[in-house]
């Protein structure tokens, strides 16, 4: 926002004043400070370029952080934060993850099944129990895994 500097007591006047606000001078040759409003640009209002201030349109010194015309206060836009691939798959299995899986549902419910049956057919009554459960337990694993 432009203003007119009155030539006799220096007071600020609106930029379409013809005279003084303050002592009634004639503002008629009187200075004109900041960007009068016909060279203002469309859309510098608005804030769209960071170096105009977005509530005047005036040009902001660099590095303000106040419009020296109107007082607004001046943010500058945050810089977009930038997107990192990352390096590996979260989600993608390792080597170990696989062999466990692998030991887990193929290997270790048939070995139940054996070991379980072996205790069953020749061992005494507490390893009859033990291996009534080892069976249970493999037919378990195998049922959820060939129904899953």
């Amino acid at each position: 926002m432009a203003v007119k500097i009155c030539p006799k007591c220096g007071e600020s006047n609106p930029e379409q004043a013809w005279t003084c606000v303050r002592c009634g001078t004639s503002l008629q040759d009187a200075e004109v400070a900041g960007t009068p409003d016909a060279d203002k640009k469309a859309g510098i209002s608005l804030g769209r370029d960071e170096g105009i201030c977005p509530a005047c349109g005036e040009q902001l010194e660099p590095g303000a952080r106040k419009c020296k015309f109107c007082g607004t206060t001046v943010y500058k836009k945050p810089a977009a934060p930038i997107y990192e691939e990352p390096e590996e798959d979260p989600f993608k299995p390792s080597a170990v993850s696989i062999v466990l899986l692998i030991l887990a549902t193929v290997v270790f419910p048939p070995a139940g099944l054996i070991v379980g049956g072996v205790a069953v057919v020749l061992g005494d009554s507490d390893k009859r129990i033990a291996g009534q459960l080892l069976m249970i337990l493999g037919l378990i694993v195998m049922a959820v895994k060939y129904f899953l």
